[in-house]
């Protein structure tokens, strides 16, 4: 095994122990432990570490070590992501309109089969996971850069800072999520655009409501 490849095994298995809380927040990463797990020097860990701390996953610090990084997702923080994403969403919904773009839906279909089969499964987790991937998959119609970032960001800080209560709202209503989303593909399909956007405020709205029972 290559040395990228011992990098991609050791941030496969951190990033692993964070979003499944083995690894919680301000608990320090044990990265003799991680490579000895693994069976890999320490280096490629390192390595590992630095790339978890570029995407928002940990906090490293001078003689100290990483740190999963401390929780900021609130309430209030959670729906101004949701705010985020309706209008990165319908700005790109609109690029898509204007500039005559083929949307292909077939990408979307494969997040949208493994968001279903988590949710029969009960994978809290790859539900997440699947559904901020969807997201960020559609804004590479917007083809830019910024919005492609600021809805990673957006998915990273939800993954690993929303505490549990929130975290868990779009799983619960997992059913819905997934009923929308296949509305949103379809009438983006239909070129029915100004249906789609109105889709996306209704699911804003929806789980905005949900946030507060």
């Amino acid at each position: 095994m290559d040395k990228q490849n011992y990098e991609k095994k050791a941030y496969e298995a951190m990033k692993a122990k964070i979003l499944n809380g083995h690894l919680r927040v301000g608990d320090r990463v044990p990265e003799n432990m991680i490579a000895k797990e693994l069976g890999i020097s320490r280096t490629p860990v390192r390595r590992a570490l630095v790339m978890l701390e570029t995407e928002g996953f940990l906090t490293i610090e001078s003689n100290r070590g990483a740190f999963v990084s401390e929780s900021k997702v609130t309430v209030s923080h959670f729906i101004e992501m949701l705010e985020m994403l309706e209008i990165l969403t319908t700005k790109t919904m609109e690029k898509i309109e204007n500039k005559g773009i083929f949307f292909e839906k077939q990408g979307t279909d494969a997040y949208l089969h493994t968001m279903e089969r988590c949710l029969e499964r009960k994978d809290v987790n790859g539900f997440l996971e699947a559904s901020w991937e969807s997201i960020f998959n559609f804004m590479k119609y917007m083809g830019n850069t910024y919005a492609q970032s600021a809805v990673r960001r957006i998915g990273i800080d939800f993954l690993t800072k929303a505490p549990k209560e929130i975290a868990l709202i779009p799983y619960h209503n997992g059913t819905y999520l997934i009923e929308q989303h296949v509305n949103i593909i379809n009438a983006l399909e239909n070129r029915e655009f100004e249906k789609a956007a109105t889709l996306v405020r209704e699911s804003v709205n929806y789980f905005i409501i949900k946030t507060f029972r």
